[in-house]
């Protein structure tokens, strides 16, 4: 097993030193930090970081795995634009990580909006080009802590609204439990909330947040009550979201989205001052009284108030009912054999 062991660490060892040594022969040139060319009359940098390109994920592999067209060092054409699709494709059988995200990519927003020709991000944006590290790296730019300001690059002012959320904040502070623009939007495949099976179409929404907010573990840690999900779904809204009444109010009617604050908060649409406009966008003539209720309230524990009286009174009321019905039918039918054995006596 020892030598099995030094044999693959050898092997891999002499694969490595290879990978460096004809890779060399592309950064001769493209090591070099003034490397650039004019193109379309605007300075273009060639610059590629060896040191950062060997921290990446792509780092055993060659220049020419890409550049497949490459054959001739220096190269008089110019190479042909690659994309991640050669290697990352469904049924890949040479190692890349695939998944169907990649694939999913297509029929995402950014991917439609690419087919037609419109400015959208594609791989690269955001995984970037020859520096790509694993999502766990915190120098990733698709790591937790990373993914707004990469996602930032061109949703700024979204961005700027997340910051000073209470997602922001929290993610601020290094706390990864929070939710971020992938948590809610998905990664590859984000698609418009109109759509049926968008993370964040109406009747989904409850689902998506409810993946955090419904997590016992995460919401004790955080001294966050995770009991809202449940009262939100047996309430009106959440039961006529079930029965797919999709204007029925959904987590974000109420608490925003991007900017999302706690209700302690002045500018929060559920601070106790902003509660009669919040639900007068659907309750047109709603009054300072709303601010007076409670909210995501459960009907069976007293934190519900006088809801909880009403309801105990309705439950055992209702059972009380059926109980003496059934007494009443038990009654009857025994007094209607009785009578019956009394005839046949006579």
């Amino acid at each position: 097993m020892k030598k099995i062991v030094v044999f693959t660490l050898l092997f891999l060892n002499l694969y490595s030193q290879d990978i460096v040594s004809k890779n060399k022969r592309c950064f001769l040139c493209h090591g070099k930090e003034d490397y650039k060319i004019i193109e379309n009359g605007k300075v273009k940098s060639l610059y590629v970081s060896s040191a950062e390109y060997y921290q990446s994920v792509h780092k055993d592999m060659l220049c020419t795995n890409c550049h497949y067209d490459v054959s001739t060092i220096p190269h008089l054409r110019k190479p042909k634009k690659i994309h991640c699709l050669q290697c990352h494709y469904a049924g890949n059988v040479v190692g890349a990580p695939v998944k169907e995200m990649p694939e999913k990519y297509k029929e995402s927003v950014h991917g439609r909006a690419k087919e037609k020709g419109k400015k959208a991000p594609d791989c690269i944006d955001c995984h970037t080009t020859h520096y790509i590290r694993y999502h766990s790296d915190t120098l990733s730019t698709i790591h937790k802590r990373n993914i707004p300001l990469t996602c930032g690059k061109c949703h700024m002012k979204i961005v700027e609204d997340y910051s000073s959320s209470i997602h922001g904040e929290a993610l601020k502070k290094g706390i990864l439990e929070t939710a971020v623009c992938s948590d809610c939007h998905q990664e590859h495949d984000i698609l418009p909330p109109e759509d049926p099976r968008s993370t964040l179409n109406p009747k989904n929404v409850i689902h998506t947040c409810e993946r955090c907010h419904a997590d016992v573990t995460i919401m004790k840690k955080y001294g966050v009550p995770v009991k809202q999900v449940e009262a939100f779904k047996e309430s009106f809204h959440g039961v006529a979201l079930e029965y797919g009444v999709v204007r029925a109010a959904n987590c974000v009617s109420c608490h925003g989205f991007h900017d999302i604050l706690p209700s302690s908060d002045p500018r929060s649409p559920i601070h106790p001052k902003n509660l009669a406009k919040t639900c007068g966008k659907c309750h047109p003539g709603a009054s300072e009284n709303v601010a007076k209720g409670k909210y995501h309230i459960i009907a069976e524990e007293k934190e519900a108030g006088i809801v909880y009286y009403v309801y105990n009174f309705f439950k055992w009321f209702t059972l009380l009912v059926i109980l003496g019905l059934v007494i009443h039918i038990i009654l009857d039918l025994t007094g209607r054999a009785m009578k019956k054995v009394k005839k046949k006596a006579e």
